[in-house]
């Protein structure tokens, strides 16, 4: 006992019917049926790495996030060449945050499987996201090289890609192109405003970042993309209204205190954007990249000439 193909027949058939129930449980999203089908198949084949990487998956969709973890590098140790554990394992380290133990996850997954363009696409956003900029690159060449723009997703992940190399035209097409695939896909909808809004188009941005929030208004980071877009149009006072919002949600938010300066300061309304300026200066959990940007705007607004502004 402890291997399914080595089980005698009554109990591989047992094992079989287990493993296909629980397959199926965890399709219609009942995780703790499958998870009572996955915890019987293990009693009878306890070293099973497809059986305890199921496991893993039912743990999971519980979050109990230690057990799935636990689950995922048993079965990675019962059969180093079986694949779907250290992909799973990578994909949870990802969205429980544990950013440094998913970026080794990845790349030792990656290392047995590098033509994953998703996986490598997972791998780019961490680095991305942790200031490391060569490896984000390297990681989103490579998934541009296997990664194919055939749903809105892929085509998404891989405007993504483009975009943080700086190839913004060939990113708004494929965000362009996902919504041809699927004009309901939100996250590209987002991202082509931002694409829009880095070409300079203020008015088509505006149309896409209005559209997101009409369908998700819980969308933190459109919502300060369209007070961006605002003010980089010039309508300063709306844009100030969506970083006021944003505030209440986010006080103590640096990048919104940010824009709300630079609203205000657009706005000619200066001692509100010192306020605002200083106020990122004296957070103490803002990145040096804010509080160097705070003070530049302190500086220039102190070079403004007499006159020139009005405040309140």
């Amino acid at each position: 006992m402890g291997d399914p193909e080595n089980a005698n027949p009554a109990e591989g058939d047992q094992i079989q019917r287990l493993t296909a129930r629980g397959y199926e449980c965890l399709l219609l999203d009942r995780a703790e049926e499958a998870l009572d089908c996955f915890q019987r198949a293990l009693s009878l084949a306890p070293y099973s790495p497809v059986i305890l990487n199921n496991l893993g998956n039912a743990l999971f969709k519980l979050n109990r996030y230690d057990e799935a973890r636990n689950a995922y590098q048993k079965a990675i140790a019962a059969r180093p060449d079986y694949l779907k554990p250290y992909r799973n394992l990578a994909l949870l380290y990802q969205l429980t945050e544990q950013a440094d133990d998913a970026i080794a996850a990845y790349r030792l997954y990656l290392s047995k499987a590098p033509d994953d363009g998703e996986a490598q696409h997972n791998l780019g956003l961490l680095c991305m996201n942790a200031g490391r900029k060569e490896e984000a690159a390297t990681a989103f060449e490579a998934a541009a090289k296997y990664l194919q723009p055939n749903t809105a997703e892929s085509a998404t992940n891989l405007g993504v890609g483009h975009f943080f190399r700086s190839e913004i035209d060939r990113a708004v097409e494929l965000f362009e192109m996902a919504l041809a695939l699927d004009d309901s896909y939100i996250q590209a909808r987002y991202h082509l405003g931002v694409g829009y809004l880095h070409q300079g188009r203020c008015a088509e941005s505006i149309d896409a970042l209005e559209q997101v929030l009409a369908v998700a208004s819980d969308y933190p980071q459109a919502k300060s993309a369209l007070g961006v877009a605002y003010n980089t149009a010039g309508e300063s006072l709306k844009a100030i209204a969506v970083f006021e919002e944003l505030l209440r949600q986010e006080p103590e938010q640096p990048g919104h205190i940010l824009n709300l300066g630079y609203a205000c300061l657009d706005a000619q309304l200066n001692e509100r954007a010192i306020e605002c300026f200083e106020r990122v200066q004296d957070l103490r959990l803002a990145d040096d990249k804010y509080k160097a940007r705070a003070r530049q705007a302190l500086t220039q607004i102190r070079n403004i000439p007499c006159g020139k502004t009005e405040t309140t």
